[in-house]
């Protein structure tokens, strides 16, 4: 882990642990999922880092494996994106989320975990992270106004991941094929 701030170790500790609980409820993680993690301030270094996801909390490199952090406060396990909707997860279900894409591609393949529906891949990592950025009640503001936000098919993916695992009685393999 690289961080423009310094690391407090019991911080990362508790992080990281919330993060293994969520991603090892998924029945396709792997318990030995290791990603290098680079934790920025938001600021240049996340928008040089970024690379067109401005607005996100992470992102992972799919060759590098990499996962990159927006706006951290470890002690607080949370990321800031600076949105006005939607603009704070908690860091360990971020992780969680990302660390699910590099189970998906080494599962499925890189060329699948792409061509996958969008809704289906951000959905399931949801689904791991048991969280969005927007609230129910965010969601139902936005359709109300008829306004669109980048986290609507996150939330919605991940209700329909939810609906599907639950008609097919959890199997992972099945939602993907």
């Amino acid at each position: 882990m690289w961080s423009e701030r310094p690391i407090d170790r019991t911080a990362l500790d508790k992080v990281a642990a919330r993060s293994r609980t969520l991603l090892d409820k998924s029945a396709i993680a792997d318990r030995d999922e290791q990603r290098p993690i680079f934790l920025t301030n938001g600021g240049w270094r996340w928008l040089w880092l970024a690379n067109g996801s401005a607005g996100g909390f992470a992102l992972t490199r799919p060759i590098t494996k990499a996962v990159v952090v927006n706006d951290v406060d470890l002690s607080a396990d949370l990321i800031s994106n600076g949105a006005a909707v939607g603009r704070e997860r908690t860091l360990s279900a971020v992780l969680a989320h990302e660390f699910t894409h590099g189970v998906i591609r080494r599962r499925y393949g890189l060329v699948k975990s792409i061509l996958a529906p969008r809704w289906l891949v951000e959905g399931y990592g949801d689904h791991v992270a048991q969280e969005s950025s927007l609230t129910a009640a965010d969601v139902a503001q936005l359709e109300a106004s008829g306004s669109t936000h980048p986290a609507l098919v996150y939330y919605r993916g991940r209700k329909r991941v939810e609906t599907l695992l639950a008609a097919n009685g959890n199997d992972v393999d099945a939602l993907f094929d």
